[in-house]
């Protein structure tokens, strides 16, 4: 399937998915996250806050876990006009308003921008991904542009309610890939070097990619 079919079908698969339903994969999740011991090492990390009518993942619950464990959070503030993404500061004090498209950002008084250079890991917001790390995304281009100004070696991570698929026809040679793919029962890597940094301590009921 080319990206385009792949948008719809999983935008629509998400849409359909309970609230209920996307809680409880939204915490599988981030219980998948905590088993990768080395990221929770860095110190600034961007992350997507979620689209409540697009049923994205609820990253507030890794949002959380960062500010309790006393990390650098910054979030995106999207510039429609040059479809680019501002990297702004976030702490348990900023308060968020809805802007285009039911994107919640820090109010402007709360809007500090903080260097895209500083980031060492990176969640991408994403529909789906395939088994090489390529990713289908809204289709804008943001993140791929905002990747293109972060240093070389950031962690980019992808959080997926669902298993990977096979192959993304389309796939352009500047299309991003993710370096590590999470959905609710598996952790995929598509990176050797991190993979090696990996400290996995298997017990009987997980499985390991």
């Amino acid at each position: 399937m080319n990206k385009k079919k792949l948008r719809e079908k999983y935008l629509h698969m998400r849409k359909s998915l309970s609230r209920k339903r996307t809680r409880k994969m939204s915490y599988e999740i981030f219980f998948q996250l905590k088993k990768i011991f080395f990221l929770w090492k860095k110190t600034y990390y961007h992350i997507f806050i979620p689209i409540r009518k697009h049923k994205e993942i609820d990253t507030f619950i890794i949002i959380n876990f960062l500010l309790k464990i006393g990390k650098f959070i910054t979030v995106p503030c999207s510039n429609f006009h040059k479809l680019s993404i501002e990297n702004c500061f976030f702490h348990e004090n900023t308060i968020l308003t809805k802007k285009k498209y039911g994107i919640l950002e820090p109010i402007s008084k709360h809007k500090f921008i903080v260097s895209i250079s500083l980031i060492e890991v990176i969640f991408i917001p994403l529909l789906i991904f395939d088994f090489k790390g390529y990713r289908i995304g809204y289709g804008k281009g943001f993140y791929d542009r905002f990747i293109l100004l972060c240093k070389k070696n950031i962690i980019k991570i992808g959080l997926s309610f669902f298993d990977p698929i096979k192959k993304i026809q389309d796939i352009h040679k500047n299309d991003l890939s993710i370096d590590i793919g999470i959905t609710p029962n598996h952790i995929f890597f598509f990176n050797n070097l991190i993979k090696k940094n990996f400290e996995y301590i298997p017990n009987n009921n997980q499985h390991h990619h």
